[in-house]
C-alpha cells in the first residue's frame, strides 16, 4: 500500500510541478511583454515567438542531458584507453575494424536494417492481396498479423517460461515441465533434446 501511495504522490507532484512551471513561465512572459500599452502588438508577437520554447524547453533539456551528452561523451572517451586516462587516438577504431566479431555484428545489423523491413512489407502486401477477396479475409488477416502485435522481447520471455526447467524436487514453473511432472514424468531440458538439435542444426 505504501508503494501505491508513493506512486500516486509522485505522479501528483510531477503533474503539479509541470502545471506550476507552465503557469509561472507564462505569467513571467506576460509580465515582461505585456499585451497592453503602446507596444502591445510587438509584445504579443514577441511573447508568441518565445512561448513555444517554454513548452519545449524542459523536453530539450532532458533530451540533451540523457541522450545528446552521453553520445558526445562516448565519442570523446572512444579516443582514450581502457582506464579513460591515456589518449590513444584512433587505436580503438583500428582494433574495432580488424575484429571479426564486430564485422559480423555490423553485417547482421545492416541485414536486419534493410532486409527485415523490406521482407515484412513485401509479405504484408502479399498477405493483404491474398486475403482481400476471400469471405473469411478478416479472420485470416488477424491470424497473420496477431503475432506482430507482440514484441520479440516479450515473446522470448513467454517462450522462456514455456521451456523453463528447474532442478530436481523443485516446483517446475515452465509450462511443458509442469505438465510433464503433473503426469508423473521427469522434467526435461527441452531445447537441448536431440530432436531440436536435429531440426535446427
Amino acid at each position: 500500500m505504501e508503494q501505491l501511495l508513493l506512486a500516486l504522490v509522485s505522479m501528483a507532484a510531477g503533474v503539479g510541478a509541470c502545471v506550476l512551471y507552465f503557469w509561472g513561465t507564462n505569467k513571467i512572459l506576460d509580465g515582461v511583454f505585456p499585451a497592453r500599452g503602446p507596444n502591445a502588438g510587438r509584445n504579443i508577437l514577441r511573447a508568441n515567438s518565445i512561448r513555444p520554447w517554454l513548452f519545449l524547453g524542459p523536453a530539450i533539456a532532458l533530451l540533451t542531458l540523457y541522450l545528446i551528452y552521453p553520445v558526445i561523451n562516448s565519442v570523446i572517451l572512444s579516443f582514450y584507453g581502457p582506464s579513460g586516462q591515456s589518449y590513444v587516438g584512433t587505436a580503438n577504431y583500428s582494433w574495432l575494424v580488424s575484429d571479426a566479431g564486430f564485422r559480423e555484428s555490423l553485417r547482421n545489423n545492416l541485414l536486419w536494417l534493410f532486409v527485415v523491413p523490406a521482407a515484412s512489407t513485401f509479405f504484408g502486401l502479399i498477405a493483404a492481396a491474398l486475403t482481400d477477396r476471400i469471405s473469411w479475409g478478416n479472420i485470416a488477416k488477424s491470424l497473420i498479423f496477431m503475432p506482430m502485435a507482440i514484441s520479440f522481447v516479450g515473446a522470448s520471455v513467454i517462450w522462456k517460461f514455456v521451456y523453463d526447467i528447474r532442478g530436481e524436487n523443485i516446483e517446475q514453473i515452465g509450462l511443458l515441465n509442469a505438465i510433464v511432472v503433473a503426469l508423473g514424468g521427469e522434467p526435461q531440458a527441452w531445447i537441448t533434446l536431440p530432436f531440436w538439435n536435429n531440426v535446427f542444426l
